[in-house]
């Protein structure tokens, strides 16, 4: 023991005369490998009857030595920030040149959309961005030599590893991990990725959720009602829908539903390409393909796509959808209100 606190002395002398703590640390591990790690070899070669007491006297010096080490490193770290960290001005002092943030509308938006389907008892997932060959097309029913599938179409990282192009890529991960399930409601939400040029309608990136609901006994008029009753929700009981036939290899029969256009109201402008109508979801009855490949028990479910940024765009009046990605805050500040 006298030996003992001899060493934790010279401990503390080394250690007080490093000035930062890489020269502490230098100095423990130069102390422990010429100290404390022969009295360890020693431990070994003692008879049984002595290990246990010199062990537990080892194991106090080794603490005392990490207390000591702690002492002085706290004690190099408040030098330091009186040193260099102090900041050249008061913290205190009140700011005068920050402004008041917004949400996006696409946050603003969106946040409607889950809220209404989370009174439907809907779960809300993001998904991952980057997915699978087999969740993004395989799993939903989309053939090899499908357009989407072409790098012209879509953004690959390698032949089986994408950014996904739809966020039903998430969907078709969710009903596999919950296939048992005798009433699956998920609302998968998040920025998906397509290779396209940006214009007044379309972007390369832009933010999407896809709704499943899995329930035997659904029909189209389960899905007609449930979209009619969203959009209803996000635009007044007066806004004007149409839904047309469609084709999706992953639902059958398949739906898409358009909004008149809030810039030219139905009459024809650049933004709904002169049709009077801006196309906003696609949806249909879940391919018995997409279920069979889920091991899905129900016979029936309904699917949804819904692209955000158009949904923003129809409430707010915006004209040109790039203008959501521009981060300008002219643009970001009009929409404060809109979180009402």
């Amino acid at each position: 023991m006298e030996k003992l606190t001899k060493l934790l002395d010279e401990a503390e002398i080394q250690f007080k005369q490093c000035k930062d703590r890489n020269n502490l640390i230098i100095a423990k591990n130069i102390f422990t490998k010429k100290h404390l790690a022969p009295l360890y070899n020693q431990l070994k070669t003692l008879p049984p009857n002595k290990k246990q007491s010199f062990g537990m006297e080892l194991n106090n010096f080794k603490e005392k030595i990490n207390s000591v080490f702690e002492k002085y490193a706290q004690k190099i770290e408040s030098l330091t920030n009186v040193d260099t960290h102090r900041p050249p001005f008061d913290l205190s002092i009140n700011s005068t040149n920050l402004t008041k943030g917004t949400l996006s509308p696409i946050n603003l938006m969106a946040n409607k959309v889950i809220d209404f389907f989370r009174k439907l008892n809907f779960t809300v997932v993001g998904g991952n961005e980057v997915t699978s060959v087999k969740y993004n097309f395989d799993n939903l029913n989309v053939p090899k030599d499908h357009p989407g599938r072409q790098t012209s179409e879509s953004l690959y990282i390698n032949e089986n590893t994408m950014l996904r192009a739809h966020t039903t890529a998430g969907t078709a991960e969710q009903i596999l991990l919950h296939n048992k399930s005798r009433d699956l409601r998920v609302l998968t939400v998040g920025n998906v990725y397509r290779n396209d040029d940006d214009d007044l309608s379309h972007s390369h990136q832009f933010f999407q959720i896809d709704i499943i609901w899995v329930k035997d006994n659904l029909t189209v008029g389960n899905l007609k009602w449930l979209m009619t009753a969203l959009l209803q929700h996000l635009y007044g009981k007066k806004v004007k829908i149409r839904y047309r036939m469609s084709f999706f290899p992953f639902t059958e029969p398949s739906i898409e539903g358009d909004i008149e256009c809030p810039i030219c109201h139905g009459k024809g402008c650049s933004l709904c390409k002169k049709s009077g109508w801006l196309e906003i979801l696609g949806a249909g009855m879940l391919h018995k393909e997409v279920l069979k490949k889920a091991s899905v028990s129900c016979k029936t479910a309904i699917a949804a796509g819904i692209g955000i940024d158009r949904l923003a765009m129809i409430k707010y009046g915006i004209n040109d959808i790039r203008y959501l990605y521009t981060n300008d805050f002219r643009f970001s500040t009009q929409f404060k209100e809109g979180e009402k």
